[in-house]
Protein backbone atom coordinates (compact mmCIF):
# COMPACT_ATOMS: atom_id res chain seq x y z
CA UNK A 1 0.00 0.00 0.00
CA UNK A 2 1.29 3.19 -0.98
CA UNK A 3 2.02 5.39 2.21
CA UNK A 4 2.89 8.61 0.80
CA UNK A 5 1.20 11.68 -1.05
CA UNK A 6 2.27 13.51 -3.40
CA UNK A 7 2.04 16.20 -1.37
CA UNK A 8 4.70 14.58 0.87
CA UNK A 9 7.33 14.24 -1.51
CA UNK A 10 10.45 16.54 -2.00
CA UNK A 11 10.90 19.18 -4.36
CA UNK A 12 12.74 17.70 -6.60
CA UNK A 13 10.93 14.16 -6.20
CA UNK A 14 7.63 16.19 -7.00
CA UNK A 15 8.91 17.06 -10.72
CA UNK A 16 8.93 13.88 -11.34
CA UNK A 17 5.08 13.10 -11.21
CA UNK A 18 4.14 12.93 -14.80
CA UNK A 19 0.12 12.43 -15.65
CA UNK A 20 -1.13 10.05 -18.81
CA UNK A 21 -4.12 10.00 -20.69
CA UNK A 22 -6.58 6.84 -20.71
CA UNK A 23 -5.26 5.11 -23.45
CA UNK A 24 -1.44 6.61 -23.57
CA UNK A 25 1.10 4.25 -23.83
CA UNK A 26 3.52 5.05 -21.15
CA UNK A 27 6.83 2.56 -22.76
CA UNK A 28 6.42 -0.07 -25.11
CA UNK A 29 7.80 -3.88 -25.30
CA UNK A 30 11.71 -3.71 -26.71
CA UNK A 31 11.75 0.00 -25.82
CA UNK A 32 14.95 1.47 -23.89
CA UNK A 33 14.21 2.09 -20.43
CA UNK A 34 15.95 3.35 -17.59
CA UNK A 35 13.45 4.25 -14.90
CA UNK A 36 10.45 2.63 -12.69
CA UNK A 37 7.18 4.00 -11.91
CA UNK A 38 5.35 4.17 -8.60
CA UNK A 39 1.35 4.70 -9.25
CA UNK A 40 -0.38 7.53 -7.40
CA UNK A 41 -3.47 7.09 -9.13
CA UNK A 42 -5.47 5.72 -12.10
CA UNK A 43 -4.50 2.17 -13.43
CA UNK A 44 -2.18 0.71 -15.21
CA UNK A 45 -2.39 -2.24 -17.84
CA UNK A 46 0.51 -4.98 -18.40
CA UNK A 47 1.04 -6.47 -21.74
CA UNK A 48 3.22 -8.32 -23.84
CA UNK A 49 3.43 -10.00 -27.21
CA UNK A 50 3.27 -13.53 -27.26
CA UNK A 51 3.42 -15.81 -30.62
CA UNK A 52 1.97 -12.71 -32.50
CA UNK A 53 -0.78 -11.35 -29.76
CA UNK A 54 -0.79 -9.27 -27.39
CA UNK A 55 -1.47 -11.19 -23.66
CA UNK A 56 -2.68 -9.15 -20.49
CA UNK A 57 0.01 -10.11 -18.22
CA UNK A 58 -1.63 -7.60 -15.45
CA UNK A 59 -3.47 -4.66 -14.02
CA UNK A 60 -2.16 -2.38 -11.68
CA UNK A 61 -3.60 0.50 -9.29
CA UNK A 62 -2.66 2.76 -6.73
CA UNK A 63 0.58 1.94 -4.67
CA UNK A 64 1.41 -0.79 -7.54
CA UNK A 65 5.27 0.14 -9.64
CA UNK A 66 6.93 -1.59 -12.61
CA UNK A 67 9.38 -1.20 -14.95
CA UNK A 68 12.12 -1.72 -11.82
CA UNK A 69 13.78 -3.87 -13.58
CA UNK A 70 15.41 -1.05 -15.78
CA UNK A 71 16.62 0.05 -12.70
CA UNK A 72 17.69 -2.58 -10.14
CA UNK A 73 18.99 -4.67 -12.63
CA UNK A 74 20.35 -2.23 -15.30
CA UNK A 75 18.61 -3.79 -18.18
CA UNK A 76 17.95 -1.65 -20.43
CA UNK A 77 15.43 -3.13 -22.45
CA UNK A 78 11.52 -3.74 -21.65
CA UNK A 79 9.75 -6.72 -21.16
CA UNK A 80 6.45 -5.60 -21.49
CA UNK A 81 4.46 -3.19 -22.66
CA UNK A 82 2.81 -0.44 -19.65
CA UNK A 83 -0.40 1.46 -20.99
CA UNK A 84 -2.89 3.78 -19.04
CA UNK A 85 -6.46 2.28 -18.60
CA UNK A 86 -7.82 5.37 -17.09
CA UNK A 87 -6.10 8.44 -16.51
CA UNK A 88 -2.91 8.04 -14.05
CA UNK A 89 -0.56 9.65 -12.31
CA UNK A 90 2.54 8.02 -11.37
CA UNK A 91 6.02 9.15 -10.13
CA UNK A 92 9.00 8.20 -12.31
CA UNK A 93 12.41 7.40 -10.86
CA UNK A 94 15.54 6.71 -12.18
CA UNK A 95 18.41 5.12 -9.57
CA UNK A 96 18.76 8.54 -7.92
CA UNK A 97 15.54 9.50 -7.99
CA UNK A 98 14.75 5.92 -6.02
CA UNK A 99 17.49 6.51 -3.44
CA UNK A 100 16.13 9.93 -2.89
CA UNK A 101 12.72 8.35 -2.48
CA UNK A 102 13.58 5.03 -0.45
CA UNK A 103 14.94 7.90 2.40
CA UNK A 104 11.36 8.61 3.31
CA UNK A 105 10.68 5.75 5.97
CA UNK A 106 6.92 5.30 5.01
CA UNK A 107 7.86 5.16 0.98
CA UNK A 108 10.29 2.62 1.95
CA UNK A 109 8.19 0.59 3.72
CA UNK A 110 4.92 0.47 1.60
CA UNK A 111 7.42 -0.61 -1.50
CA UNK A 112 8.82 -3.40 0.85
CA UNK A 113 4.88 -4.54 1.69
CA UNK A 114 4.21 -4.27 -1.62
CA UNK A 115 7.00 -6.23 -2.71
CA UNK A 116 6.69 -9.11 0.24
CA UNK A 117 2.85 -9.51 -1.42
CA UNK A 118 4.08 -9.99 -5.05
CA UNK A 119 6.81 -12.75 -3.55
CA UNK A 120 4.22 -14.18 -1.90
CA UNK A 121 2.05 -14.36 -4.54
CA UNK A 122 5.31 -15.96 -6.98
CA UNK A 123 5.90 -18.62 -4.19
CA UNK A 124 2.43 -19.91 -4.25
CA UNK A 125 2.62 -20.15 -8.00
CA UNK A 126 5.98 -22.06 -8.00
CA UNK A 127 4.12 -24.57 -5.43
CA UNK A 128 1.21 -25.32 -7.90
CA UNK A 129 4.04 -25.57 -10.62
CA UNK A 130 5.81 -28.28 -8.79
CA UNK A 131 2.71 -29.61 -7.70
CA UNK A 132 1.71 -30.26 -11.45
CA UNK A 133 3.28 -32.89 -13.55
CA UNK A 134 5.80 -30.46 -15.98
CA UNK A 135 4.72 -32.86 -18.78
CA UNK A 136 1.21 -31.27 -18.59
CA UNK A 137 2.83 -27.54 -19.63
CA UNK A 138 4.03 -29.18 -22.35
CA UNK A 139 2.53 -29.66 -26.16
CA UNK A 140 2.46 -32.84 -27.87
CA UNK A 141 5.41 -32.83 -30.26
CA UNK A 142 3.00 -32.41 -34.14
CA UNK A 143 3.58 -34.97 -36.51
CA UNK A 144 3.47 -32.58 -38.98
CA UNK A 145 2.86 -28.76 -38.98
CA UNK A 146 5.09 -27.40 -41.69
CA UNK A 147 7.43 -27.26 -38.84
CA UNK A 148 11.43 -27.60 -40.09
CA UNK A 149 13.28 -27.71 -36.66
CA UNK A 150 12.24 -28.67 -33.30
CA UNK A 151 14.26 -29.14 -30.43
CA UNK A 152 14.20 -28.62 -26.29
CA UNK A 153 16.35 -27.81 -23.88
CA UNK A 154 16.46 -30.73 -21.37
CA UNK A 155 17.07 -30.71 -17.50
CA UNK A 156 18.47 -34.32 -16.34
CA UNK A 157 18.40 -34.14 -12.66
CA UNK A 158 14.49 -32.83 -12.97
CA UNK A 159 13.30 -34.98 -16.53
CA UNK A 160 12.19 -31.46 -18.06
CA UNK A 161 12.51 -30.30 -21.19
CA UNK A 162 11.59 -26.76 -22.49
CA UNK A 163 10.59 -26.32 -26.10
CA UNK A 164 11.97 -24.01 -28.32
CA UNK A 165 10.36 -21.81 -30.63
CA UNK A 166 10.75 -23.38 -34.53
CA UNK A 167 10.92 -19.23 -35.70
CA UNK A 168 12.12 -16.45 -33.84
CA UNK A 169 13.24 -15.95 -30.26
CA UNK A 170 12.78 -18.69 -27.36
CA UNK A 171 13.24 -16.25 -23.90
CA UNK A 172 15.24 -18.10 -20.98
CA UNK A 173 14.98 -16.65 -17.66
CA UNK A 174 13.11 -16.53 -14.76
CA UNK A 175 9.47 -15.29 -13.69
CA UNK A 176 9.13 -11.80 -13.08
CA UNK A 177 7.14 -11.37 -10.03
CA UNK A 178 6.81 -7.55 -10.31
CA UNK A 179 5.36 -7.15 -14.10
CA UNK A 180 3.99 -10.92 -14.40
CA UNK A 181 6.07 -11.43 -17.52
CA UNK A 182 7.06 -15.30 -17.46
CA UNK A 183 9.90 -15.67 -20.12
CA UNK A 184 9.42 -19.26 -22.46
CA UNK A 185 11.89 -21.41 -20.45
CA UNK A 186 11.07 -20.36 -17.13
CA UNK A 187 13.78 -21.68 -15.29
CA UNK A 188 12.52 -20.12 -11.28
CA UNK A 189 11.57 -23.82 -9.94
CA UNK A 190 15.15 -25.13 -11.08
CA UNK A 191 17.34 -22.08 -9.77
CA UNK A 192 16.45 -22.10 -6.08
CA UNK A 193 19.62 -19.19 -5.75
CA UNK A 194 18.00 -17.26 -8.26
CA UNK A 195 21.26 -17.11 -10.28
CA UNK A 196 19.22 -16.50 -13.22
CA UNK A 197 18.21 -13.44 -14.52
CA UNK A 198 14.86 -12.50 -15.41
CA UNK A 199 15.57 -11.59 -18.63
CA UNK A 200 18.64 -13.91 -19.33
CA UNK A 201 19.30 -15.29 -22.71
CA UNK A 202 17.44 -16.36 -25.88
CA UNK A 203 17.68 -18.97 -28.38
CA UNK A 204 17.23 -17.41 -31.81
CA UNK A 205 15.70 -19.86 -34.67
CA UNK A 206 17.85 -19.01 -37.95
CA UNK A 207 17.87 -19.80 -41.60
CA UNK A 208 21.04 -21.89 -40.54
CA UNK A 209 20.45 -23.08 -37.05
CA UNK A 210 19.62 -22.27 -33.51
CA UNK A 211 21.91 -19.57 -31.64
CA UNK A 212 22.12 -18.64 -28.38
CA UNK A 213 22.76 -14.80 -27.29
CA UNK A 214 23.20 -13.82 -23.61
CA UNK A 215 21.27 -10.37 -23.64
CA UNK A 216 21.42 -9.30 -20.27
CA UNK A 217 25.57 -8.13 -19.73
CA UNK A 218 24.63 -8.06 -15.58
CA UNK A 219 24.30 -11.74 -15.55
CA UNK A 220 25.84 -14.73 -13.47
CA UNK A 221 26.94 -15.95 -16.96
CA UNK A 222 25.88 -17.78 -19.49
CA UNK A 223 28.19 -20.79 -20.77
CA UNK A 224 27.98 -23.18 -24.05
CA UNK A 225 29.61 -26.71 -23.35
CA UNK A 226 32.98 -24.54 -21.23
CA UNK A 227 32.70 -21.16 -23.49
CA UNK A 228 31.40 -18.32 -21.59
CA UNK A 229 29.45 -16.13 -23.91
CA UNK A 230 30.17 -12.29 -24.66
CA UNK A 231 26.73 -10.50 -23.61
CA UNK A 232 24.47 -9.81 -27.00
CA UNK A 233 26.91 -12.22 -29.66
CA UNK A 234 25.09 -15.04 -31.03
CA UNK A 235 26.74 -18.34 -30.97
CA UNK A 236 25.55 -21.37 -32.87
CA UNK A 237 24.42 -24.23 -30.87
CA UNK A 238 24.33 -27.56 -31.76
CA UNK A 239 22.66 -30.85 -30.88
CA UNK A 240 23.86 -32.30 -27.16
CA UNK A 241 25.43 -28.96 -26.61
CA UNK A 242 25.41 -27.95 -23.04
CA UNK A 243 24.14 -24.64 -22.02
CA UNK A 244 24.67 -23.14 -18.46
CA UNK A 245 22.35 -20.63 -17.28
CA UNK A 246 23.47 -19.16 -14.17
CA UNK A 247 23.64 -22.38 -12.17
CA UNK A 248 21.41 -24.35 -14.24
CA UNK A 249 22.58 -27.08 -16.44
CA UNK A 250 20.56 -27.88 -19.68
CA UNK A 251 21.07 -29.83 -22.89
CA UNK A 252 20.16 -29.37 -26.70
CA UNK A 253 18.38 -32.00 -28.45
CA UNK A 254 17.31 -31.91 -31.88
CA UNK A 255 14.04 -33.78 -32.31
CA UNK A 256 13.85 -33.14 -35.75
CA UNK A 257 15.61 -32.46 -38.85
CA UNK A 258 16.48 -28.92 -39.36
CA UNK A 259 15.38 -29.26 -42.98
CA UNK A 260 12.98 -31.67 -44.90
CA UNK A 261 14.46 -34.11 -47.13
CA UNK A 262 14.87 -33.00 -50.44
CA UNK A 263 12.04 -33.98 -53.46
Amino acid sequence: MLKVKPTQLSEPLKAKLERFPAGATIFKEGDPGYEMFIIFSGTVRISRTVAGAEEELAKLKKGDFFGEMAVLEDYPQRSATAQAVTEVEVLRLGKAELLEFLKNQKAALGLLERLSARLRETTERLAQLTRTPASSFLPPLPASQGIEGWAVLVHEPSGRFFPLRPVGETTIGRHDSVTGVTPDVDLSSLDPEASVSRRHAVIRAENDGLYLVEINPHTNGTFLNTLRLETHKPYKVMEADWVQVGNVLLQVRILANPRPPAA
